[in-house]
């Protein structure tokens, strides 16, 4: 072999190894790109059921009755 045809069947060699980790980066850009998504799905739900529950059970006569009910005890330092 030639040295110009041992140096073109290196740079062949290396740029079929560049595709395919191309195609690997790719593929992985897609999968992230997916659960990305899921996520944005997810936090979307949680938010709507966050809001629900907020709206169900109003925090504030929850707190408002607790401490009408609690019993406040100071501590003496000795």
């Amino acid at each position: 072999m030639l040295p110009d045809e041992m140096e073109a069947e290196k740079n062949r060699k290396l740029l079929v190894s560049q595709a395919d980790t191309i195609e690997i980066l790719k593929r992985n850009v897609k999968e992230l790109q997916q659960s990305l998504q899921n996520a944005y799905a997810d936090i979307s739900r949680l938010a709507q059921k966050n809001n629900y529950l907020k709206e169900r059970c109003n925090f504030s006569d929850v707190e408002s009755h607790y401490m009408d009910n609690s019993i406040i005890v100071e501590r003496e330092e000795v």
